[in-house]
């Protein structure tokens, strides 16, 4: 493997022999690497990235400008095989790799808490491109399907935790996922939990307040039931006694 492509959290391309991101500057370059890194094995047509990234140019001029936009890629890093396929587009393994497709390999041989490893961070987070609404819409679906996955990956691991007893990691695992998104009413309930179970009555009644306090003057909503419930049965709870020893 000669380069790796970072897409969980920030976009960046870097040689395996470290030093400074390469092609930083070259937005649609890095946009179109990004493309294929999520396409994986399955490549994605020439027409559907020229769609993605130049909407509104005509079609024998985009086709034009992607198959330039490869070849400087090509030139830059020194890599004639950085591409597979013609018709479908796809990176070459042996070449590059992505944080994105060892997240996808971790999820399928079941291995959670390497996926969880891997992700950074939310899709190209802070990464636009302007006049490119259907790249936009493209990053927003696989942000969210990717937060999806990665939700579903802690919360193995936190439901695992909590079955060996747990609980203190479990509530770190909580509060990663909470930190990613604090209205998340499962998550917050599970670290809430999982607080409790650790005897952190404070813990338990700071966090859930705190996603109370959110979702009033954020989205002007009701706090969810289960979460208010909680926090009554924490409130409820002795304090645990001091240390006598």
């Amino acid at each position: 493997m000669l380069y790796s492509l970072r897409t969980l959290g920030v976009l960046a391309l870097r040689a395996d022999t470290g030093g400074e991101p390469l092609a930083e500057n070259r937005r649609k370059p890095l946009a179109l690497l990004a493309i294929l890194a999520v396409a994986g094995d399955r490549g994605i047509t020439r027409d559907k990235i020229s769609a993605y990234l130049w909407p509104e140019g005509r079609t024998e001029r985009v086709r034009g400008v992607l198959k330039q936009t490869l070849y400087s890629l090509r030139q830059e890093l020194g890599e004639p095989n950085l591409f597979l396929g013609e018709a479908d587009l796809r990176l070459n393994p042996a070449v590059i790799d992505s944080d994105v497709a060892a997240f996808a390999r971790a999820i399928a041989v079941g291995d959670a808490a390497q996926a969880t490893d891997i992700y950074q961070g939310p899709f190209l987070d802070g990464f636009h491109l302007s006049d490119t609404s259907s790249f936009d819409r493209w990053v927003d679906d696989q942000r969210d399907r990717l937060a999806r996955l990665f939700a579903t990956q802690i919360e193995r691991l936190a439901l695992a935790a909590m079955g060996r007893r747990e609980p203190r990691v479990a509530a770190e695992l909580w509060l990663r996922l909470t930190a990613q998104d604090p209205f998340d009413v499962r998550a917050v309930s599970g670290l809430i939990h999982a607080c409790l179970a650790d005897g952190d009555r404070p813990g338990a009644i700071r966090y859930a307040e705190r996603h109370m306090t959110l979702l009033r003057k954020e989205l002007e909503i009701t706090p969810d039931p289960e979460i208010r419930q909680l926090v009554e049965q924490a409130r409820a709870r002795p304090a645990p006694r001091p240390d006598t020893a």
